[in-house]
């Protein structure tokens, strides 16, 4: 007979997630951004063996549902609507927002000069563009298509683009190991669609 599990989800930036961990919060699975899950297995928080790649991000530029969608295929494009934006929202990498320190990079070298509005994570960024609070938002994909009050425009062009892999592996203080190795091999399987839904590169 099948045992069913329940499955109960903490979300948060990479660095949040990788503090909360370090801090001994106790849980089964891991999913954090590649370096950072790597950092995790180096210092003993998570199991080496256990490492699974799930997939890989994008980061992409999002405006508010409705208004004009801009071309948006080269890095030309991309510095002519940084540069014309009335203000860019950004994850704050201070935060330990993944995506951050490579946005503020990024804008520097285009030359954008609209104030930026750092948030803690990507999403409330795409929140704020929805409701007409910033002008746009460049952050991961994942987080876009979970707003349905943005566009997202495209991806950023490769000359941009920061492609992130995201890991999972089971925590060295899981109370149900075995349980984590099975809920991992079923996301890496039948349940990569959810993946791939929510904007992730898979397989």
């Amino acid at each position: 007979m099948m045992l069913r599990r329940a499955i109960r989800t903490e979300t948060g930036n990479g660095g949040q997630v990788a503090a909360r961990l370090r801090a001994s919060e106790a849980v089964d699975v891991v999913l954090n951004a590649g370096p950072a899950l790597d950092a995790l297995i180096r210092d003993g928080f998570a199991v080496a063996a256990t490492r699974r790649e799930m997939g890989r991000m994008r980061l992409a530029l999002a405006i508010r549902r409705g208004a004009p969608v801009p071309p948006l295929q080269s890095e030309a494009e991309l510095a002519a609507i940084l540069r014309a934006a009335t203000s860019i929202g950004l994850s704050d990498g201070a935060a330990g927002a993944t995506s951050g320190r490579h946005v503020t990079a990024l804008l520097d070298r285009l030359g954008a000069t609209a104030p930026r509005i750092p948030f803690a994570r990507g999403l409330a960024a795409v929140q704020a563009v929805a409701r007409g609070k910033v002008g746009l938002v460049i952050t991961q994909a994942s987080e876009i298509l979970a707003e349905p009050g943005a566009t997202l425009v495209a991806p950023l062009p490769e000359s941009a683009q920061l492609i992130t892999p995201y890991v999972a592996a089971v925590a060295t203080r899981a109370a149900d190991p075995e349980g984590a190795a099975a809920f991992m091999a079923f996301a890496a399987g039948d349940g990569a669609a959810f993946f791939r839904a929510a904007g992730f590169a898979v397989g």
